[in-house]
């Protein structure tokens, strides 16, 4: 098999519209080669949905795409044909899967092929040049879907990793597919079955790209009838990275001979195909624009990256009447995110192309494809593009008369919703904040006036809506609106919101053999009574069964998945506390061995700074030593002045005795407790002054380059000191902590550096004073 490299999916779709050439050539049928199936199912893993890498688990890149239809169920000769080909369902008409919670059509939506599996009836063969390939066992319809390809979804960064480990692998075969930037499909060891599907220069399928559940999905679709026994093959399109293109062995007559390079890839990069669909353009228009770009020998390239447009090629582009079948493609263009405003332009353009009787059916049909919140992401990108400018170009200004033309001559709205929902009235507002020309601005202001009587209708959400229906599709989930009108009948409270597995079907008239206790029985089971016991049993005819335990309903399929989703996210919260506990347990073990060397490191500086210590404390006992001294001089000049004062008298004498023999008790006591005070905290002031001791000079330590040892440890002593000398009086009587608390460490560090940022600055300007002491006015002149 000769797969290589990247299929680019961003063009595969221009092969779905355009005609292939007829060829004068008999059909190769492969329906008589053995089925090889089985046999390369052990050759990979085979996924039932795709895999994402862990870092696009959490990713929904297609989660703005998402949109609710308007179908409902529609019974044709018994048969649904809701959200059907045929049927003009916006989801399936602009390439997304409607969602059961979001679809009035419910389980019988005939728009969820990916989600459940409906691929066609095919299978693998061994072919003779291109190793395996894909076969059909029946004939397949045009457009059906033939299977998804599937795989791991990785990112760029993972591609390049592991397209270097699969070389070094000696893997030849590589099957890569590009979703969009970022996001490729990697089938090489995880896949599906859709990884065999052959290249082919005249392919009979094509790769589309689908929106499921907020998620974009490549699958294989039938470009034309695929006949029994036909090889299944799609165009690569290969992006070729190597010098040399890989030979071609598909055998179609208009083969190029190789997959890859400049020929194949050329004309596809000129436009993505949702806007070649809404534009109509050909492979014809992009080759005949190719050849005169070659003749005038102009070398064509991607002149926007981002969004692959060719904007010269829009430009020149001949438009075609727009039909009506287009609309549904203008409406999902005109969505997109960072649309072009040249493509936009000549998209309003076709509308402007149509006579006025074929206006009005064109506008009618874009207003059931959401045409007003089309037309609203027109007007955004266009006010994106003008910024904060007064003015608009040229080019905005035509979008904004061609969508206002387009709004002028819009059918009659019974509501605001579309208005409201598109935000049209918003931004028409901010355009008239702007510079426009001729009658702009009276235009807009006539469409508001006429849109401000419309009012916004409120409706009952479609899951409701559906218990209304009078149709009926079988006797199992019968949707039907009429109460039974005899016989037992189910709860009509708020018990009856509970979805039973057997609907809403009347159980009044089934026989007493098919239901129990009220209860219908699963389809084909019955219960009788044991002739000889009388022992209720039950059995099915139809499985050829028979049990006494009673048969359960089977479980709906929405409650299977409610009820895997419930078990899964358990499991998610379940794993989430375990990892949250063993995180906490290496936490709090990091943590006790971080506490353990602090203490350590903490005992080390204690014993290095024992004379630091032992120095404060006689400082500090010297200052006590002054305060007495003090006290008692005191205490000499009252008795001095007391003696002078002898001679105003006896009773003066008497009164000055009293006064001085008080404060002398007085002195005397307060001596007498500041001494055993001071005797009593002198073992305090010791504990303080080492826990301190212990800390402060770790803190210090990153200046001792700028201000030498000397000044570090008089630092240290200083802030000790002053920290001792405040917990001493905060904490009187009470015992100095074993250790420093993180609290207290957080404020002795802020002390500090508050302490050592005044010391600085002092240090420096002393130094500034020594400098220019030492250097003279005319020495530092010359410096």
């Amino acid at each position: 098999m000769s797969k290589t490299e990247t299929v680019d999916s961003t063009s595969d779709n221009e092969r779905s519209k355009s005609i292939t050439p007829i060829l004068e050539k008999k059909m190769q049928l492969f329906d008589g080669y053995q089925d090889k199936t089985d046999e390369v199912k052990a050759q990979f893993v085979v996924l039932p949905e795709n895999r994402y890498i862990s870092r696009l688990k959490n990713v929904y890149s297609a989660s703005n795409e998402f949109m609710t239809c308007d179908c409902e169920e529609e019974v044709v000769n018994g048969l649904n044909i809701a959200c059907g080909p045929e049927s003009d369902c916006i989801n399936r008409l602009t390439n997304i899967e409607c969602v059961d919670d979001q679809c009035g059509c419910g389980d019988y939506c005939l728009n969820q092929r990916f989600q459940r599996r409906e691929y066609a009836n095919i299978s693998i063969f061994l072919t003779a040049e291109k190793g395996y390939g894909m076969r059909a066992n029946v004939e397949i319809p045009a457009h059906s879907f033939i299977i998804e390809y599937m795989g791991e979804i990785v990112d760029s960064e993972e591609y390049k990793v592991r397209k270097q480990n699969y070389d070094a692998e000696g893997i030849k075969h590589f099957y890569f597919m590009m979703i969009q930037d970022n996001e490729i499909i990697d089938a090489t060891k995880k896949a599906s079955l859709g990884r065999y599907c052959n290249h082919s220069c005249d392919p009979n399928a094509y790769i589309e790209k689908w929106v499921v559940n907020k998620r974009f999905r490549m699958g294989i679709f039938a470009k034309r009838t695929i006949n029994k026994g036909e090889e299944i093959c799609f165009d690569y399109n290969v992006d070729r990275y190597g010098a040399q293109p890989q030979k071609c062995f598909c055998g179609a007559a208009n083969c190029l001979g190789v997959m890859g390079g400049k020929t194949q890839s050329e004309t596809v990069r000129l436009l993505p195909h949702i806007i070649t669909e809404a534009l109509g353009v050909r492979a014809s228009d992009e080759k005949k624009w190719l050849k005169e770009q070659k003749k005038n020998g102009v070398k064509v390239t991607n002149d926007n990256v981002d969004s692959n447009v060719n904007v010269e090629f829009v430009k020149a582009l001949e438009l075609k009447p727009l039909d009506t079948s287009d609309v549904g493609k203008i409406s999902s263009c005109l969505m997109q995110p960072d649309l072009d405003l040249i493509v936009i332009k000549r998209i309003l353009e076709r509308f402007g192309m149509a006579f006025d009787d074929d206006l009005e059916g064109l506008l009618f049909r874009l207003n059931r494809f959401h045409g007003m919140q089309a037309l609203g992401h027109a007007l955004k990108t266009v006010l994106l593009g003008v910024g904060e400018k007064d003015a608009l170009g040229a080019d905005q200004m035509n979008v904004l008369d061609m969508t206002i033309y387009l709004f002028e001559h819009w059918p009659k709205l019974k509501s605001k919703n579309s208005i409201q929902a598109g935000e049209v009235e918003e931004l028409l507002r901010k355009f008239e904040t702007k510079n426009l020309s001729g009658n702009m601005n009276s235009r807009i202001d006539h469409l508001l006036e006429e849109w401000s009587t419309l009012e916004v209708v409120y409706r009952i959400p479609k899951k409701l809506e559906k218990s209304e229906s009078q149709k009926v599709l079988d006797d199992r989930r019968s949707r039907s609106g009429n109460a039974p009108s005899t016989g037992n009948k189910l709860p009509t409270g708020p018990a009856s919101l509970i979805k039973q597995p057997w609907g809403d079907l009347d159980v009044s008239k089934l026989p007493e053999n098919r239901k129990l206790d009220g209860c219908p029985l699963p389809p084909g089971w019955e219960w009788a009574l044991d002739p000889t016991t009388q022992t209720r049993y039950y059995f099915n005819r139809l499985m050829n069964s028979t049990q006494w335990e009673k048969p359960e309903w089977p479980m709906d399929k929405v409650t299977k998945e409610d009820e895997e989703r419930r078990k899964r996210k358990e499991r998610d919260r379940e794993r989430e506390k375990a990892r949250e506990l063993r995180d906490l347990k290496v936490l709090e073990k990091e943590r006790a061995l971080k506490r353990q060397s602090e203490l350590k490191q903490e005992e080390e500086k204690l014993n290095m700074l024992s004379s630091i210590i032992a120095e404060a404390s006689r400082s500090g006992s010297d200052e006590n030593e002054q305060s007495k001294t003090k006290k008692s001089r005191a205490i000499l000049k009252s008795k001095s002045r007391s003696k002078s004062n002898a001679s105003r008298g006896e009773k003066a004498v008497r009164m000055s005795d009293q006064e001085n023999e008080k404060k002398r008790a007085s002195s005397n006591s307060t001596g007498e407790k500041e001494h055993k005070r001071s005797s009593g905290n002198h073992s305090l002031d010791k504990k303080w002054m080492s826990l301190f001791a212990s800390y402060v000079p770790n803190i210090l330590k990153r200046y001792e380059s700028e201000i030498g040892r000397d000044n570090l440890k008089n630092c240290a002593r200083d802030i000790v000191h002053h920290l001792t000398k405040k917990e001493e009086k905060r904490h009187e009587g009470e015992a100095a902590p074993s250790t420093l608390s993180d609290e207290r460490k957080i404020k002795i560090k802020a002390f500090s550096k508050e302490y050592m940022a005044k010391f600085m600055q002092k240090f420096e300007e002393k130094k500034k004073k020594k400098l220019e002491l030492s250097n003279p006015p005319s020495k530092r002149a010359k410096l």
